[in-house]
């Protein structure tokens, strides 16, 4: 097409950039009005008060980079750079981080994450949904590891149901997402 390639880079970056400006626009998380009507929507999908969001990363494939290239590579030896998703749900995207390579566990994502500083200073009126690579705190709720009781086996199939179709959030953006000559997301 006779374009160079620094050329390419540099619109690439110049349309990524401006595209990270506009995401507070389009990504928000629900306000104080709107958070009752998040909690009966999880409710209503799997038994789970008080919910509103659940969290995820989710790996997307990139080629290897030129700088740090080690940094990149995941539990599983593909580069990606590691994204962290809260969703609603109706599988809108309530908040993201994405900056972090693919080595970058989720759990650092997320305390490294303006949601968790925000969180932790006022703490919202509901919890967050997340799996067992996340840390419990009073407004992060995690499944048991090992459910002995009644209880606890309600409280894990009412806890998987709630996050199982937002979750789908997750599959869906690393689908379309990712690099071109790469395979599916991990």
């Amino acid at each position: 097409m006779g374009v160079h390639r620094t050329t390419v880079g540099e619109v690439v970056t110049a349309v990524s950039d401006a595209l990270a400006r506009l995401l507070d626009h389009f990504v928000t998380f629900p306000t104080d009005g709107q958070i009752a009507k998040v909690k009966q929507k999880f409710f209503l999908l799997g038994d789970m008060p008080n919910t509103i969001g659940v969290i995820d990363c989710t790996h997307v494939h990139i080629q290897a980079p030129r700088q740090r290239e080690w940094e990149y590579v995941n539990r599983k030896g593909r580069h990606s750079i590691n994204v962290q998703l809260v969703g609603d749900a109706d599988l809108a995207i309530t908040n993201c981080v994405v900056r972090w390579p693919g080595s970058v566990h989720d759990a650092c994502i997320f305390r490294e994450s303006r949601l968790f500083t925000e969180f932790q200073t006022n703490r919202p009126d509901g919890v967050i949904l997340a799996d067992s690579a996340y840390p419990l705190l009073p407004w992060v709720m995690t499944p048991f590891p090992t459910a002995n009781t009644p209880s606890q086996m309600r409280y894990n199939n009412a806890h998987g149901r709630t996050r199982s179709m937002p979750n789908n959030t997750d599959l869906y953006c690393a689908t379309q997402y990712r690099c071109p000559s790469q395979s599916p997301p991990l």
